[in-house]
């Protein structure tokens, strides 16, 4: 996927390796325009923060829905997908999670997902959401409703979403250089903000 070059405009003060920038993709077709939006956010917000910020893979939900619908059920390999789907979000220093805006909302598949997180599962993360609509009266509805629940989960959104419409796709990349140039201060000052306290060495 092209990079756009991006001038940096983040702290100069780096955290602590690692900080993982995780994708979450809640849309029920695989291989999505969603999901390729949602790339393209991270791999565009990783690059600008810079080292020690990585791309771990990309999260396709619908990849793994049985495991997520059906539980014990699911065959195996989606249930250690879906577990390791948690284990990535639940440790993950930054998450873009992406949604098509479904009936004035985001997707049950990814509100079944997130309600299989433990309690504050997301403490400690900074989450992007990014929603598509097809319609320009709906752009916002999917932000809204999501951003209550992110809270209830302990996450930490400092910045507006990525909020896109379907035309905004055939020239994504020129469409989020202002976005990132404008949030990815915020989002990596809030990811030191956020790192753990180190434990003092005892003195004797």
């Amino acid at each position: 996927m092209p990079s756009v070059a991006f001038e940096s405009q983040v702290v100069p003060e780096p955290p602590v390796w690692p900080q993982s920038v995780v994708t979450v993709v809640g849309n029920p077709r695989p291989g999505s325009r969603t999901a390729a939006a949602a790339a393209s956010v991270a791999e565009l917000l990783a690059s600008e923060l810079g080292t020690p910020y990585r791309i771990d893979e990309l999260i396709d939900l619908v990849t793994f829905a049985p495991a997520i619908f059906q539980g014990d059920q699911a065959a195996d390999a989606e249930r250690a997908a879906l577990e390791n789907a948690v284990d990535l979000v639940s440790s993950a220093s930054v998450i873009v999670i992406a949604t098509p805006v479904y009936k004035g909302s985001y997707t049950g598949l990814v509100k079944s997902f997130l309600d299989i997180l433990r309690p504050q599962a997301l403490a400690g993360s900074v989450v992007i959401p990014v929603t598509v609509s097809a319609a320009p009266s709906h752009k916002l509805l999917a932000d809204h409703h999501l951003r209550p629940v992110l809270a209830e989960l302990g996450a930490t959104t400092p910045v507006p979403g990525v909020i896109l419409e379907e035309r905004d796709l055939e020239d994504l990349q020129v469409v989020l250089s202002t976005w990132i140039r404008t949030n990815a201060t915020i989002i990596q000052s809030t990811t030191i903000a956020l790192q753990p306290v180190p434990e003092p060495t005892p003195t004797h």
